[in-house]
């Protein structure tokens, strides 16, 4: 038995997980990634991730420090040690082939760019013309999620402009972007912290430096940003990492009174912070996934206000910011118009708790703490995204494995038990979709799971769905090329909107926290599926025979 722990010098999230491990008398051995080019290929080829330190116990990938503190305060990490056999074989593979699996292999390389400046479908107009107003052009983004065309109309009308506005009406444009940065730089979006801080001109360029000297006790009189605006901040980036404090809504409540901005409740501004950072949970994963460029203008003016740079986005000179300088298409509806004709199906239906109970069998309590007035476009944008449709290639059965892969990565214990339920029932509630649910996320990982519960092409999709969990968020060439070779461009789009669907939730739950449904607590009961995320990345063997025989039982 061996741990074997890849780090850098002068890393303190790698002396914490060294001490971690001294404390707990467990021997190890340690590759410096900064020694040679081997090491550091061989921590990304190994462990999916870019960053510092990756830990493996025999062969089992331990996510860094924080799992490693979580596993020993749950008092799992002696037992994992254990009875994890061998060692990590890192003599194995040659050095091209580390390399070249390590390589961050940008998915844009891959996925053509569809054009929707010129779309001729009405429907799709009144995007043409929010963003011209908004931005003065259509984002870059688009150009990946148009290969959609429902997942991008349904983004727009029933999430991002509901959401986005909600959190700019009840927080103020500047708040609003402090918010929309915070949670982009928590989860090492470039892309996205270039829109929040050149979107608004010469206001948003200041944000990020506003919100520093606030927390530092710096802050002019005079700007839009104090102490109150920073805990909002805050409470935006921890949701995108899930470690929302048990505190942190009585420091915004007791600081509420300092407000620089519009005047409204604590429990409202929360809310606000949350549809913020709803939005940015489904905009920083799709433009990670994707790798998409950042449009040369913003890039050069966030890259000279503050230092921020595209990164392994890189910057779009191809393209100016005029691909919206023509004359837009005229006529066809409204998005006033377009937003009821989605709320009808739902209100036809009876209202959004009949709607869900039909789709999903259950009214999810995420979605019941939704603001009311956004709830419908929400209850909607989901189902048709994850549920079976005419529009999207991919199983039902498969985006909630993915979701519920995704969940488990980011330790969202609700979630993963209700996308568990939600994915045995789209497999039709049969023994063999329950144990598909049961090992999905060792499919995804690449451990050993029974034949025949999962085909190649689907365990490439699951291990995309962890990447597209995995935060700051790369893709690896060794996890993305079996979903490649596997699904073409336009299905890779699918797959990549079920992964940012599912980081928008996320980031919803982290603030609201939702209680398990009782329909779901039953199923995982009945199933004996683990409800504790850190125990299904790091089962013990004990535990998962114990599991199993109840379940024949």
């Amino acid at each position: 038995m061996s741990i074997l722990v890849f780090t850098k010098p002068d890393c303190p999230y790698c002396a914490r997980a060294k001490a971690a491990l001294d404390a707990h008398h467990l021997p190890y051995q340690t590759l410096d990634i900064t020694a040679n080019a081997r090491n550091a290929d061989a921590s990304v080829y190994f462990s999916g991730v870019g960053t510092v330190p990756q830990i493996f116990i025999g062969e089992r990938h331990i996510n860094g420090s924080e799992d490693l503190a979580a596993l020993a305060d749950a008092g799992r990490l002696e037992a994992l040690y254990e009875i994890e056999d061998g060692g990590l074989p890192i003599d194995g593979p040659a050095d091209e082939e580390l390399a070249e699996g390590a390589t961050d292999f940008v998915l844009r390389e891959v996925i053509p760019e569809s054009d929707g400046t010129h779309d001729d479908d009405p429907e799709a107009w009144p995007i043409l013309r929010l963003y011209k107003d908004f931005f003065g052009f259509w984002p870059n983004c688009f150009y990946f999620m148009h290969h959609w065309p429902e997942g991008y109309k349904l983004f727009v009308y029933c999430h991002n402009a509901g959401a986005i506005g909600a959190g700019r009406e009840i927080l103020g444009p500047p708040v609003m972007m402090a918010t929309g940065f915070a949670t982009s730089n928590a989860h090492g979006c470039n892309y996205c912290k270039v829109h929040m801080t050149a979107a608004g001109g010469d206001a948003s360029l200041g944000i990020a430096k506003l919100v520093d000297m606030a927390r530092d006790g710096k802050a002019p009189p005079d700007a839009p940003i104090g102490p109150y605006e920073v805990a909002l901040a805050d409470l935006a980036a921890h949701a995108t990492t899930n470690s929302v404090a048990p505190d942190a809504f009585a420091r915004i409540t007791a600081l509420a009174s300092q407000a620089r901005g519009p005047k409204c409740e604590a429990h409202e501004a929360i809310m606000g912070t949350a549809m913020i950072a709803s939005a940015f949970g489904f905009l920083n994963t799709f433009n990670d996934m994707t790798g998409v460029k950042v449009e040369a203008e913003w890039a050069a003016k966030a890259e000279h206000a503050n230092g921020i740079e595209a990164g392994r986005h890189g910057v779009s000179t191809d393209r100016t910011s005029t691909n919206l300088d023509h004359d837009l298409p005229q006529g066809g509806p409204t998005m006033a118009e377009m937003i009821a004709k989605y709320e009808a199906v739902v209100a036809e239906a009876g209202g959004v708790a009949a709607y869900l109970i039909g789709e999903l069998g259950l009214m999810p309590e995420w979605v019941s703490l939704w603001p009311s007035h956004l709830r419908a476009r929400h209850a909607y944008f989901y189902c048709e995204i994850m549920q079976p449709r005419g529009h999207s290639p991919i199983p039902s059965e498969l985006k909630h494995l993915m979701a519920r892969v995704s969940a488990i990565v980011r330790g969202h214990d609700y979630l993963a038990a209700v996308e568990a339920y939600l994915a045995a029932r789209a497999g039709g509630d049969t023994s063999k979709a329950v144990e598909r649910v049961r090992y999905a996320f060792d499919a995804a990982k690449g451990y050993a799971v029974p034949g025949g519960l999962f085909t190649p092409a689907e365990t490439a999709a699951l291990r995309l769905a962890w990447v597209s969990a995995q935060i700051p968020l790369v893709t690896p060439h060794r996890f993305v090329a079996p979903a490649v070779a596997h699904y073409g461009p336009v299905a890779l789009v699918h797959l990549i909107t079920v992964c940012a669907l599912a980081g928008l939730v996320q980031r919803f739950c982290a603030v609201v926290r939702p209680e398990m449904e009782p329909e779901v607590e039953r199923f995982m009961d009945a199933h004996r599926l683990e409800t504790d995320t850190l125990a299904v990345r790091y089962p013990l063997a004990e535990e998962t025979a114990a599991l199993s025989a109840k379940a024949v039982n």
